[in-house]
């Protein structure tokens, strides 16, 4: 029976017959299907894709799949994908191999294509059960953006890239003004509700390759993409000037607005994803002190330039 393309699946084989028979096979049943020559292709593709299901042949050119499944693990730590090893060889000690590379289902060729199916089938389950997890483990429960924890390690890894490939990134910082005062006047759901709403149009104003999350209480980070610096800060103002332009409604009908002060840090020059975000963080201070409704924006240097944004 078909049934709706939502599932992503990687095919490794430096067979194009393999490749091919597979490939039709899945897409009458509308899997959207990936084609890889060897391990280090496939690795890339996985990288670059949200990949649900990895079939991969054992022997292969430049990267074997046991080497393939290994990285996709280490690099899988919530288990999202779904690996399936075929070989040609039987040989008890080449399953134990395969499981503990981190495959999930081990299949002789020549492969069965119904099974294959039913394999990745039950793959799909699995890795969308593991993505529900993931989802509610990651995410902040109130404003449905990234919880602390998650943001904090996805900085981490966006750090290591930016360092490894030399693509500038830039940490922001965000703090709703006045937030005590909101929960005073207004009650602390509508505080909620101000929250709510900085995420919703925050997120909407994410640079593609950035992503946001919910520090604690009324504070939130942002990573972006800093090729063009002024082009970053220009989006923060954006997101600044955004947010006070937006209304919350109580329950009652009664509306009131809120301003936001933005603290930033390039990662050039910074020791460490952490020593960034407490750059950004003072930054931030400094917005907070002189004024609020402003950006601030933090050098490797601590140098500070004026105007309606600051840079320190």
């Amino acid at each position: 029976m078909a049934r709706a393309v939502e599932t992503n699946v990687l095919v490794v084989d430096d067979s194009s017959v393999v490749r091919r028979l597979i490939k039709e096979h899945l897409e009458d049943y509308n899997y959207r299907v990936l084609l890889a020559r060897d391990g280090a292709e496939a690795l890339e593709l996985y990288r670059s894709q949200d990949v649900h299901v990895v079939i991969t042949d054992l022997e292969m050119p430049r990267m074997n799949g046991l080497e393939l499944c290994w990285l996709i693990r280490a690099d899988d730590d919530q288990h999202r994908t779904f690996t399936i090893l075929m070989t040609t060889d039987a040989d008890s000690q080449r399953r134990i191999e395969a499981f503990d590379a981190g495959a999930d289902e081990f299949l002789i060729k020549p492969i069965d294509l119904p099974m294959l199916r039913a394999r990745v089938r039950a793959g799909e389950r699995i890795t969308r059960t593991h993505r529900a997890m993931a989802n509610l483990l990651n995410t902040d429960y109130l404003t449905g953006v990234m919880n602390r924890r998650h943001f904090m390690e996805r900085l981490e890894r966006a750090y290591d890239e930016s360092v490894r490939h030399g693509a500038p990134l830039a940490v922001a910082m965000f703090d709703i003004d006045h937030f005590k005062t909101i929960n005073d006047t207004h009650g602390h759901s509508n505080g909620d509700l101000a929250l709510k709403r900085f995420a919703e149009n925050s997120a909407a104003l994410v640079p593609e390759g950035g992503f946001l999350g919910r520090l604690g209480g009324e504070e939130f980070g942002m990573v972006l993409p800093a090729d063009d610096l002024a082009a970053t800060i220009a989006q923060l103002e954006r997101i600044r000037e955004s947010t006070a332009a937006l209304t919350a409604v109580r329950a009652d009908g009664g509306c009131f607005g809120f301003t936001v002060s933005v603290g930033v840090c390039p990662t050039q020059g910074a020791e460490s994803a952490v020593a960034v975000l407490a750059r950004a963080d003072e930054a931030l201070y400094f917005a907070k002190r002189n004024g609020r409704n402003r950006t601030v924006v933090c050098g490797a240097e601590g140098v500070v330039l004026k105007a309606r944004f600051h840079v320190m």
